[in-house]
């Protein structure tokens, strides 16, 4: 199969599925106030959506020290050709800092999950709000 990856394209090997995790940060001094990052992943053909987005919820929790779900919700991925999915906004700890994170997770495909995230030190803003929203609304699909 062909890829089209940003810095070009290349032939993946037959059976090959894209895992990657896309990190996007303002400007170019670290550490960084806030990030967005799109990861992509498999879940069981026998698993729902929802059920999928709590299991993950639970790997993450085990994980990260003092996780706190906020808050759970559907989204919406693309103005041109939406897709609904589901919201989850945390709290943790990561070397002894608060981190506020976001995540929206949407059934692609079969068996296909892309996962948007937002994170930041601080709750997020109205202006972060903002631009969550425009950043999901901004995807369109493969054609």
């Amino acid at each position: 199969m062909s890829y089209q990856i940003n810095e070009g394209s290349l032939t993946l090997p037959a059976g090959f599925q894209d895992r990657t995790i896309n990190v996007f940060v303002p400007g170019d001094t670290a550490p960084f106030p806030f990030s967005l990052t799109v990861s992509r992943d498999t879940k069981p053909a026998d698993e729902a959506l929802s059920e999928y987005v709590e299991r993950q919820v639970e790997l993450i929790a085990a994980k990260l020290a003092k996780y706190k779900r906020l808050n759970s919700k559907s989204a919406m991925l693309s103005a041109s050709a939406p897709l609904q999915g589901l919201q989850i906004d945390a709290q943790y700890k990561a070397n002894g800092k608060d981190v506020y994170q976001r995540q929206a997770a949407f059934l692609i495909a079969p068996e296909r999950v892309l996962v948007f995230t937002a994170s930041g030190q601080t709750p997020f803003t109205t202006e972060q709000d903002a631009l969550w929203n425009d950043f999901l609304s901004s995807f369109s699909p493969s054609r």
